[in-house]
């Protein structure tokens, strides 16, 4: 047994893990994070929750409470339910049809089927593959070989006494063959079991040898283990290390990509369900103002001058126009839409024309700046990809920093080797171990001055730290991304109670021209010139209103793509299992 000993070492050299000390230069990442709010923003009692939207009548609703419903009736567009209205020609120059379709089917088809989802899928599952790849280093390797030779040479005679005592040629037929078995270990070093096999029939004139055929057979056991330079774990592992890293940061790249789809998909069903509004808006004006025109026209005969009436009709042919134009903004936001869900059932070289369904109300929606901000720490998919990329610089420097290290090797190398008339035989010899072979000896290299090694190691440092910096300033980028958000929540909620007011009086306004209207014998011209500035201007109020709840709407949903939190709100497992490769 005495000849297994040079194997110990083997094994204990593979229990270390280094034997230098490795730099700590780890940081958590969240607790910098926290840090940086606490300094910025505050503590948690210094940021009130806030709630949206505002639900306290404003004065000019409560002025007005007693006639609400009869203003209400007189906006444009006041049916929230109703969304249908004429959309004008399609490509064909044919009437165009709608099809209807919910925010929620809209964001789910988006998730299914959106081309920048499809394509950011896949590439987790190539980089898992890189993990895999990097992991077969330390697989089992097999190798085998066989060559036949034969020979047949000329060679001198040794003549006694005028006899010669060895013949004039030799003649043999070799036959080799080999197998290995290798594996790289975690430690560095690399352990090789193999065996060599070689037949040898000779068969010259004159000589006799025994055995013949001759069966040489060999088994070793190698092992190369590195010392210094490229020991340990730390170093053999960093590139599956490395490797998960990647993987991580493309799933955080699905995850933004995916909260980036869904809120754009949102944005962009909202902005339609805008433009069909307005679209109603600008029809229920020309409507408006075609009945004013009419009553112009009959009144020309006797208390209408040309210039009013010739007024009138231009201000209803740019009404025509405004509804014309704005039947193809929304046949074109229709195609934005079509576009992020990218489905048959809606399909983009379809002239159906995409109709929201529902109301167009405000959102409720209770958080504070500090919340948010920390929730966006937590949560946001490109700082999680700036903290791996600190992990994988720190993997480098640790990389880098061994590799500054002398290259101190050893080798330890046990044969055992055996003869026969077979292979059998031959074997059998090597398996008694009568004939054993040790080798064992130490290598050591380092470069004069190691010039490369420190710059590299300086290298990975300076980008570890870069890597750092790089997150401090994501989380600014968060920072801002959500102050952004907020901010535009709070503006446009404010907004929404403005504009509802403008709307509230302009419909007033419109309400007391006519009961005016009734209340006069005679309607004169300027009076329905002032009765189609007043439309105009109660058409513009409700656009306005339309526009801040669904721009109120559009900040919420900006508000969660800056928190890294929309794929929660929408209850979305990101766990899918990608395409087969074709």
């Amino acid at each position: 047994m005495t000849q297994f000993y040079i194997l110990i070492p083997i094994f204990l050299v593979q229990g270390c893990s280094s034997p230098l000390k490795e730099p700590n230069g780890t940081i958590d990442p969240l607790l910098e994070a926290s840090v940086i709010v606490e300094k910025q923003i505050g503590g948690e009692g210094s940021n009130p929750t806030i709630r949206l939207p505002l639900q306290e009548p404003t004065a000019i609703e409560q002025s007005l409470e007693h006639r609400m419903e009869e203003i209400t009736n007189l906006s444009p567009a006041n049916r929230a339910e109703v969304w249908n209205s004429d959309i004008g020609f399609n490509l064909h120059l044919e009437d165009a049809t709608t099809v209807a379709i919910a925010m929620d089917d809209a964001v789910l088809l988006a998730i299914e089927n959106n081309l920048d989802i499809r394509i950011a899928v896949l590439k987790p599952a190539i980089e898992e593959q890189t993990v895999v790849a990097a992991e077969a280093a330390f697989d089992f390797v097999f190798g085998a070989g066989a060559t036949s030779k034969h020979s047949k040479i000329p060679q001198q005679q040794i003549i006694v006494g005028g006899i010669p005592v060895n013949s004039s040629e030799s003649e043999a037929d070799i036959l080799t063959g080999n197998a290995s078995l290798a594996r790289q270990l975690y430690g560095g070093g690399t352990i090789t079991l193999s065996t060599d096999i070689t037949k040898t029939d000779n068969s010259s004139t004159g000589s006799t040898f025994s055995p013949d055929p001759a069966w040489q057979t060999v088994g070793t056991v190698d092992f190369l283990q590195p010392l210094l330079r490229n020991f340990g774990e730390t170093v053999t592992r960093a590139q599956i290390h490395i490797s998960e890293i990647m993987h991580g940061q493309a799933k955080e790249e699905l995850r933004d990509t995916l909260n980036t789809v869904v809120t754009s998909t949102e944005h962009a069903y909202l902005d339609l369900s805008l433009q069909w509004k307005i679209l109603q808006v600008n029809v229920w004006l020309l409507q408006q103002g075609e009945e004013v025109v009419e009553i112009l026209g009959l009144r020309r005969l006797y208390d209408t001058r040309e210039a009013d009436y010739a007024q009138a009709v231009a201000t209803v042919q740019k009404r025509k126009a405004e509804v014309i134009s704005q039947q193809a903004i929304v046949q074109k936001a229709s195609d934005t839409l079509k576009q992020l869900i990218n489905t048959d059932a809606y399909a983009l070289d379809s002239e159906n024309v995409l109709l929201p369904t529902g109301k167009i109300e405000a959102n409720p929606i209770s958080i504070s700046l500090r919340q948010a901000v920390l929730t966006s720490l937590e949560n946001r998919p490109d700082l999680r990809k700036l903290t791996l990329e600190i992990e994988s610089q720190s993997i480098n420097v640790k990389v880098m920093d061994n590799a500054r290290l002398p290259q101190l090797d050893m080798q330890a190398q046990m044969s055992f080797r055996g003869l026969g008339d077979s292979a059998g035989e031959g074997y059998q010899e090597v398996f008694d171990t009568d004939f054993i072979n040790y080798l064992a000896g130490l290598t050591f290299e380092v470069p004069l001055g190691n010039r490369a090694a420190d710059a590299n190691y300086t290298s990975a440092r300076l980008q570890r730290m870069s890597a750092v910096a790089a997150y401090k300033q994501g989380i600014q980028k968060a920072t801002i991304d959500v102050k952004t958000a907020l901010r535009d929540i709070v503006t446009h909620a404010e907004l929404m109670r403005a504009n509802k007011d403008f709307r509230i009086a302009q419909a007033e306004n419109l309400r007391a021209l006519s009961v005016e209207e009734e209340l006069m014998a005679g309607l004169t011209p300027t009076f329905l010139n002032l009765k189609l500035q007043t439309q105009s201007g109660l058409a513009s109020a409700r656009i306005a209103e339309f526009g801040s709840i669904i721009n109120y709407n559009k900040s919420i949903a900006s508000l969660y793509e800056a928190m890294g939190t929309t794929l929660l709100m929408h209850q979305v497992n990101m766990e899918t299992e990608p395409p087969a490769p074709e």
